[in-house]
């Protein structure tokens, strides 16, 4: 019969008493279920009725992923070559695409006319990019790189380059092709998509 006394293996050693059995499988599951709550919050949104927090929207996370990735990123590396981001941004793409219509240019790099033409104008000033009339369409502008713009661009690449191997370096080979196939999934809800190669859609209507 127990004495209730602690139970001794020899003198001066106590062995504590078990927990009870019931109660650890228990709290074991209660932390599985909360452990997957955070790790996994749009299922457990979708599955398990927990309200997502405003930083678990997708949404949110996509923005604060992108804006992480351009300040920490992509804007020091362009500071470094004297550009601004949205400098960078579309010295980038003219690099890859000029001659290409101002419309088609806002489009691919998600610029505003307005937003975009200021931009411009700082390139233009530094003899970098350079902007014509459409001969075909007195309404539409052509947008160009300059030979000196284009060197720069080259200069700033390998940074480029370098700082998005970084990114897909944090992911598994198949992380990558479920994110990039999943990124494509989210785009289409909205009835867009990656964009085509510039080169294909430069006699796109403006």
């Amino acid at each position: 019969m127990s004495t209730g006394r602690p139970l001794r293996k020899r003198a001066g050693d106590t062995i504590a008493s078990p927990e009870p059995a019931a109660s650890q499988p228990a709290a074991r599951r209660s932390g599985a279920r909360v452990d997957a709550s955070l790790s996994d919050p749009w299922n457990a949104a979708l599955e398990g009725g927990r309200q997502l927090e405003l930083a678990e929207y997708p949404s949110s996370l996509l923005l604060r992923v992108a804006n992480v990735i351009h300040q920490e990123g992509t804007a020091v590396y362009a500071r470094k070559h004297g550009l601004a981001l949205p400098e960078w941004r579309i010295l980038a793409r003219l690099r890859e695409s000029a001659p290409m219509r101002l419309a088609t240019l806002c489009r691919v790099s998600h610029f505003d006319k307005a937003q975009a033409t200021r931009v411009l104008r700082g390139l233009t000033a530094r003899r970098l990019v350079r902007t014509s009339a459409d001969a075909a369409h007195k309404h539409r502008r052509i947008v160009d790189i300059t030979p000196s713009g284009r060197k720069l661009a080259e200069a700033v690449l390998p940074h480029a380059i370098a700082e998005q191997q970084k990114l897909l370096r944090a992911l598994s080979p198949q992380e990558r092709r479920v994110t990039f196939n999943a990124l494509r999934k989210l785009l289409a809800v909205y009835g867009t998509e990656i964009p085509a190669p510039i080169a294909a859609s430069r006699d796109e209507p403006s």
